[in-house]
């Protein structure tokens, strides 16, 4: 989050923001979705082979050491074949519930990472909507600021450049050097832009 702050603050404080800015912000929102969405399908899946792993432990380790536990524990009188269908009744209710004790816990588990995965995802498209919008703001300004740079260069039969004005005050402010030397630089180019 504070990432995307901070491209929004340098993309903002750009003196020009060129159309592909927009554009690539565009891009990038469907990247976002798309990726949500990946999450969200790897989520599932991941659950899905651990719901998997539940039935398959139940069934092959958990009944047969369960079963095998209980017909220790009986009495030595009781015929275990005979009574087996009862005594498997008996069991199997314990048996699923302890199935699905642990696949309820894991169903919690899955809407927990989900809702978290959803949360950040929508503070983010937040984030970057409004984002888009700046960019969107300040590229249709960039617009209106050449559109009226032309026409004042039209109206001075193009003796007043104010688009190279721009570029010469841009570079004066952004490059470093010697304070006295840019000043002589600056001065030169838009003397030379004024002739």
């Amino acid at each position: 989050m504070k990432y995307l702050f901070i491209i929004c603050m340098v993309l903002v404080s750009c003196a020009r923001i060129p159309i592909e800015a927009v554009q690539l912000s565009d891009a990038l929102k469907d990247e976002s979705e798309r990726m949500h969405t990946l999450n969200l399908v790897l989520i599932d899946k991941m659950f899905q082979e651990k719901t998997y792993l539940i039935n398959d432990f139940i069934r092959n380790e958990y009944t047969p050491a369960y079963v095998e536990n209980f017909k220790n524990k009986l009495p030595a009188n009781i015929d275990y074949k005979a009574n087996f269908t009862e005594m498997v009744q008996a069991l199997y209710p314990r048996i699923n519930a302890r199935k699905d004790s642990l696949i309820n816990v894991l169903g919690e588990q899955r809407v927990g990472i989900v809702n978290k995965l959803n949360l950040d995802y929508k503070v983010f498209s937040n984030a970057f909507a409004e984002m888009q919008g700046l960019l969107r703001s300040a590229n249709k300004l960039n617009q209106q600021r050449t559109n009226v740079y032309a026409q004042l260069k039209a109206l001075t039969g193009n003796h007043l450049d104010m688009e190279s004005i721009d570029k010469s005050l841009n570079t004066f402010i952004t490059t470093g050097g010697n304070i006295a030397d840019k000043t002589l630089l600056l001065t030169n180019s838009i003397q030379s832009l004024l002739k």
